[in-house]
């Protein structure tokens, strides 16, 4: 899983399968569902992220493993 923001288009894209999508789905506006040729969800797109969430800060946690932070240390 892949989480990427795109500071010039201001988009916030989670990348949930390495698998190209093959059509989207607007469940709101401003965000995409990005769906395969069999219809499992591929990736979910943020269009205006920073006026729909705070990118300031990314928490992650309650994952199996050794928890990630942005800055790259893992705790």
């Amino acid at each position: 899983m892949n989480l990427a923001y795109f500071k010039d288009t201001d988009s916030l894209y989670l990348e949930l399968v390495p698998e190209n999508p093959s059509h989207a789905w607007e469940a709101q506006p401003g965000v995409v569902i990005n769906l395969s040729d069999d219809g499992r969800v591929v990736g979910i797109e943020i269009e205006h992220a920073s006026q729909m969430t705070d990118l300031r800060a990314l928490r992650v946690g309650n994952f199996p493993g050794d928890v990630v932070t942005v800055d790259g240390s893992t705790h």
